[in-house]
C-alpha cells in the first residue's frame, strides 16, 4: 500500500518543472522606450507667462523663461528609492539636504531645495515615487534671484499633477 502511495505521489510530481528562462534567440524589443516609460503618468503642471521649451527629451522637459531666467524641469526617471533619486536630481547625498517628507495622490513625495554650485542656481523640487518611477518638478533660478523663487515656483508646484491617458 506505501508503494502505491509513493508510485501515486511521484507520477504526480512528474509533471513539475522549473520556470522557463528566456534565451539569446528572443525578439528584442526595437523601440527606444522601455516599458515602464508605458505605465509611467505624465507630468502636467501649469508653465507661467513666457515659458519657452528648450529642450524635450525621453522623460525630460526643459522651459525656461527669459524674462525672469526661471526654469522649469520636469523629469520621469526610474527610481526605486528617495536617496537614489535625490542624488540623481541634486548630485548630494538625501542626508545633506532638508528634505521634507508629505504625500501627493497617496504616493510619498518628498520637497527639498538646494544651490547647484556649477549653475549658479538655486533649485528646488517636489519628487513623487510611485516604487518603480520618479516623478520630479524642479524649478530654479540664478542665485542673484533665489529669493524670488519660492514666489516665481509657487503657481508651478500648486498646479503639479500626474496624470495617465485612459483612452489608451
Amino acid at each position: 500500500m506505501k508503494y502505491w502511495i509513493l508510485v501515486l505521489a511521484l507520477a504526480l510530481l512528474a509533471g513539475c518543472s522549473g520556470p522557463v528562462w528566456e534565451t539569446v534567440d528572443d525578439q528584442q524589443p526595437q523601440t527606444p522606450v522601455a516599458v515602464w516609460q508605458e505605465e509611467a503618468f505624465e507630468i502636467r503642471t501649469a508653465l507661467p507667462e513666457g515659458a519657452e521649451l528648450v529642450e524635450e527629451t525621453d522623460g525630460l522637459s526643459l522651459y525656461r523663461v527669459a524674462e525672469t531666467g526661471l526654469e522649469i524641469e520636469q523629469r520621469v526617471f526610474l527610481a526605486w528609492d528617495k536617496a537614489a533619486a535625490v542624488r540623481l536630481l541634486t548630485g548630494q547625498e538625501a542626508e545633506t539636504l532638508t528634505v521634507l517628507e508629505t504625500t501627493r495622490f497617496g504616493l510619498p513625495q518628498a520637497q527639498f531645495a538646494w544651490y547647484d554650485a556649477d549653475a549658479g542656481r538655486l533649485c528646488r523640487a517636489d519628487l513623487i515615487l510611485d516604487g518603480m518611477t520618479g516623478y520630479a518638478l524642479v524649478c530654479s533660478l540664478p542665485a542673484g534671484q533665489g529669493a524670488d523663487l519660492a514666489g516665481a515656483a509657487q503657481p508651478v508646484f500648486g498646479s503639479f499633477g500626474l496624470y495617465t491617458d485612459e483612452t489608451a
